[in-house]
């Protein structure tokens, strides 16, 4: 219980909403038939979560 009340204080509003949207304008992409944009959206979701994980173990070892 105790890890899970330190994760999601870690929760970024704008982080969440920028993976969502990723998600949604993605999902369309796919429906429509806009590879490019699909693909680009992916892309960012792996860049953002890339970028949100470095962060986050930069903090944990900090911690130690």
């Amino acid at each position: 219980m105790k890890n899970l009340s330190m994760f999601v204080g870690k929760i970024r509003p704008q982080i969440f909403l920028a993976l969502c949207l990723l998600g949604v304008i993605g999902l369309y992409g796919m429906r429509v038939g806009l590879n490019e944009v699909t693909v680009g959206c992916i892309a960012g979701v792996i860049a953002l979560a890339k970028d949100v994980l470095q962060v986050d173990n930069r903090t944990d070892e900090t911690k130690e």
